[in-house]
């Protein structure tokens, strides 16, 4: 059976890293955890400022099928996490699915 990556890439201020770590905590791994064919999410953070003065970053979801994936991130409990999220964010996130291969 295939797996799923879901990649979700932005960048925010430098200030705001930290409410990001906090909010990805308290309200995004929550939201995940009880997912139907979730697999794991995690928070991956640039230790660099990019050339713009941003710090990027990126949520790296795991998933058991596209269809688990896409009813999950529809979902009313993840929606609202992002939502907290989103509003921190200096640049259009970017995200990208990918079939794990080996």
């Amino acid at each position: 059976m295939a797996e799923f990556v879901r990649v979700f890439q932005t960048a925010v201020d430098p200030d705001d890293v930290d409410a990001v770590r906090r909010l990805f905590t308290d309200d995004v791994l929550p939201a995940f955890a009880g997912l139907d064919g979730c697999l794991g999410v995690e928070l991956q953070i640039s230790h660099e400022q990019n050339a713009g003065g941003l710090v990027e970053g990126a949520a790296v979801s795991r998933w058991s099928s596209i269809e688990a994936m896409d009813e999950a991130v529809a979902s009313r409990p993840v929606r609202e996490a992002l939502v907290r999220v989103t509003s921190l964010l200096r640049q259009q996130p970017v995200t990208r699915v990918f079939e794990v291969v080996a």
